[in-house]
């Protein structure tokens, strides 16, 4: 029978799922309760990392005729957000595991701030994306540059990047939303795919816990793809807020502790 961890497990796995299907921001719920079952800052990282990455490849399939359309932009941005994820979670397991746990406050901090702003972030980048050029053919070295940031991120902790990568894409010339939204779910899946093979590799995951997680998840992808569309994004992002704001003010007082 389930004990207490496990069904926080399930549950966290369960609604982070649906809000990823909504908003994103799934890990914010589940590193909390990886670090509440007490693994350590960087373990509760990589073990919902890998847990989260279950639902990836199902959304990139649902976009598949929309990637057909971008196939010149898919080969660069792929390349440096597979490098890009490889490096950012050799970072975080070759670092010293305190170095994470300072940082790791900052970054919660980080992406609270990006769900919360990500309308007036998407809005901004469409009124600075050229508006009368057209569409490039491919994109240009700073788009390259600017996803190889973010693949890095996306590898050392990860949530965000899809805002990361939906302003990027539209600061670099591209106008149609589907097509954005079609791109940014491959690389964010390429950016975990990466991190994900190296931390199983060094055998850098709490399987036991991951699974609960994923049994949770299961079912949040399946409602959360039928039903998300009917739960306002603007309450999940209020969640997601609360939650990274409490988490973060929690680690910030420990460290001063």
């Amino acid at each position: 029978m389930p004990g207490s961890t496990e069904w926080i497990l399930l549950a966290a796995g369960f609604l982070a799922a649906v809000m990823n299907s909504v908003a994103g921001g799934g890990t914010m719920l589940t590193f909390p309760a990886l670090l509440a079952a007490g693994l350590s800052g960087v373990m509760a990282n990589t073990t919902s990392t890998v847990a989260l990455f279950i639902g990836m490849p199902g959304s990139v399939w649902a976009f598949r005729r929309k990637l057909a359309e971008v196939k010149s932009w898919i080969l660069p941005l792929s390349i440096v957000s597979l490098l890009g994820g490889f490096a950012g979670g050799w970072l975080l397991l070759a670092m010293p595991p305190g170095v994470f746990d300072r940082v790791v406050p900052w970054l919660l901090l980080m992406a609270t701030a990006l769900f919360l702003l990500n309308g007036p972030l998407r809005r901004w980048a469409h009124r600075h994306a050229p508006a009368d050029a057209a569409e490039p053919a491919a994109p240009g070295a700073a788009g390259i540059a600017y996803q190889t940031g973010v693949g890095i991120y996306g590898g050392y902790f990860g949530a965000g990047i899809g805002i990361m990568m939906l302003a990027g894409l539209s600061l670099s010339g591209m106008k149609d939303v589907h097509r954005i939204n079609a791109l940014k779910s491959l690389l964010g899946l390429l950016c975990n795919v990466a991190s994900v093979v190296y931390f199983i590799y060094c055998d850098a995951v709490d399987w036991r816990l991951a699974g609960w997680l994923v049994a949770g998840s299961i079912p949040g992808y399946f409602l959360g793809s039928h039903y998300g569309q009917r739960i306002p994004a603007t309450a999940v992002r209020v969640i997601v807020a609360v939650i990274g704001v409490g988490i973060a003010t929690r680690l910030f007082w420990q460290q001063m502790a």
